[in-house]
């Protein structure tokens, strides 16, 4: 009798630790949590209003022949000094649509935001738009995603960015920890809600909602963690010293061209340019063969000599190794941008939970703090 006493003394104070841990995170993080569901559900359907807010980019006149990548791309970097790498981030889609590059900057501080965009008319070559992504103007939305992943912090907020997943991972171990004779009631409808006063209306919709949210939160949290997860090595910190931008003798069109040919059917989405001797130009989109929605997008792509145009590898992603295949599944569970706008609807609603959650958490905690009962029936 006294063991079996003493067993369930252990088990309620490990339920006590559990629930008091589960309220101090609550309460010390669910205004970022909320703050990130809130600018990820933005981010969702950054694309359709960013070309919706800027007709200017997207709804062009015609003027002739469209102008190769990359003379445009060889303007940029003279102009553009100290940069780590260029991207081609988009080719216009249409007749009516500009080129965007991104340029990534070598920093020179650890909160300097080194994202630049520049959108340019393809028929004129002239400069449409550009700034930073540290900039609430010319772009919102560019802005918009700085502050979700770095807190317009740099590299100290995205630290920041991956403690906050793991923080909401522990919260979500402890929930379950509290919740966890309640899991199966919930699951299968039977766990009702209660809405005798506000604290069991607050509880029992608590206890629901988190339940069923419960792997989607795990999911986007450890995600946002896990992209990340680099600044959590000191080599990722370092500053390097100002450098001379390098123009690749290969023509970026050319590679462009060349990918379509090695495998028909292959899009090209994006072309990732050096700016240093040595590193490769890789051409990334979408092959034929990757049927699967989670590979969707860039995930796959060619490698080129940056100097004699020569192939140096064929990057398909279903036979990368595993854990490129997992960077690129974070990524896109993250984004949610493997599905239409039923599944982008869906990610807006399911990302605003985790603050929610959070906050009705923090105020049952409040209140239960110190009338914690051995029977902990919420």
């Amino acid at each position: 009798m006294v063991i079996i006493f003493n067993e369930m003394k252990r088990k309620n104070s490990f339920t006590k630790w559990a629930f008091n841990l589960h309220g101090w995170l609550g309460l010390m993080a669910g205004l970022f949590f909320l703050f990130y569901g809130i600018t990820g559900s933005m981010l969702m359907f950054r694309g359709e209003l960013d070309r919706y807010f800027n007709p200017e980019l997207h709804h062009l006149t015609p003027q002739g022949k469209v102008l190769g990548a990359d003379a445009i791309y060889r303007d940029l970097v003279r102009s553009h000094p100290n940069l780590k790498k260029i991207v081609l981030h988009d080719f216009p889609v249409n007749a009516f649509d500009s080129y965007e590059f991104m340029l990534f900057r070598n920093q020179q501080q650890i909160t300097e935001n080194y994202l630049y965009y520049i959108c340019v008319n393809p028929y004129s070559g002239k400069i449409l738009k550009e700034g930073s992504y540290a900039d609430l103007q010319p772009s919102f939305f560019r802005w918009l995603y700085s502050l979700h992943y770095s807190l317009q912090l740099g590299m100290p907020g995205k630290l920041f960015s991956a403690i906050i997943g793991l923080v909401m991972l522990l919260s979500l171990i402890t929930g379950i920890i509290i919740y966890r004779k309640h899991f199966w009631d919930a699951l299968r409808f039977k766990a009702g809600l209660n809405f005798k006063n506000s604290r069991t209306a607050i509880s029992s919709l608590h206890r629901i909602i988190g339940v069923w949210a419960m792997l989607f939160t795990a999911l986007l949290f450890f995600s946002g963690f896990w992209l990340n997860r680099e600044h959590f090595s000191p080599e990722t910190w370092k500053i390097n010293p100002p450098t001379e931008n390098i123009l690749v003798k290969v023509n970026i069109d050319s590679l462009v061209a060349a990918s379509r040919k090695l495998v028909k059917g292959f899009e090209p989405i994006a072309v990732n340019i050096p700016t240093t001797p040595g590193i490769p130009v890789l051409v990334r989109g979408h092959m034929p063969s990757s049927g699967s929605l989670l590979y969707r997008g860039k995930a796959s792509g060619f490698t080129f000599d940056q100097n004699t145009r020569k192939l140096m590898k064929t990057n398909i992603i279903e036979k990368q190794p595993f854990a490129a295949r997992f960077d690129v599944w974070m990524y896109q569970l993250h984004i949610g941008a493997f599905g239409g706008v039923v599944l982008k609807l869906f990610y807006v609603l399911l990302g605003l939970l985790p603050g929610f959650l959070s906050i009705t958490g923090a105020l049952l905690w409040l209140k239960r703090r110190k009338k914690f009962k051995k029977q902990y029936n919420f």
